[in-house]
C-alpha cells in the first residue's frame, strides 16, 4: 500500500501530526545527504512495521561488525539484509540504501556514514 492511500486512512489528528513532521523534515532539508527522519522515510516507502527502523539498525550493525573490512561492503550486501526486513527493499534503488546508511552513520554509528559515501 502506498503512502498516499495510507494517508487517507489516518485520523484527522494523525494527518495533522504527519503534516507537521513532513513540514519539519522539509524545513531541515531532508534528503539523501541530510537524512532527517528514517521513520518518516520508511513510512513514505510503505513500511508499516514500527520496529523496521530498529531492525535496519541492527542488521546494518551486524553486517559491519561481522565484516573484516566494512568499507568493502556493497549495496547488494545491505540490500540482501534489508529485504529480510521488508520486501519493499527489493529494489535496485541505491538511494534507499544510502539514505538508511547515512542516517545510521549520522545518528548511531559513524562507520555507516563512511560506507554510505563509498557504496556503489
Amino acid at each position: 500500500m502506498n503512502s498516499e492511500k495510507r494517508y487517507f486512512e489516518l485520523t484527522d489528528n494523525e494527518k495533522i501530526l504527519l503534516n507537521s513532521i513532513e513540514e519539519i523534515a522539509n524545513h531541515l532539508k531532508d534528503d539523501i545527504d541530510n537524512p532527517v527522519s528514517l521513520s518518516l522515510y520508511l513510512w513514505k516507502m510503505g513500511i508499516d512495521d514500527p520496529q523496521a527502523k530498529d531492525k535496519l539498525v541492527q542488521s546494518t550493525l551486524k553486517l559491519i561488525i561481522n565484516s573484516d573490512n566494512p568499507l568493502t561492503l556493497t549495496k547488494q550486501d545491505f540490500a540482501d539484509e534489508f529485504k529480510i526486513i521488508s520486501e519493499l527493499f527489493e529494489t535496485d534503488n541505491t538511494n534507499i540504501i544510502i539514505y538508511v546508511l547515512t542516517w545510521i552513520g549520522l545518528n548511531i554509528s559513524p562507520i555507516a556514514y563512511a560506507i554510505s559515501q563509498n557504496i556503489e
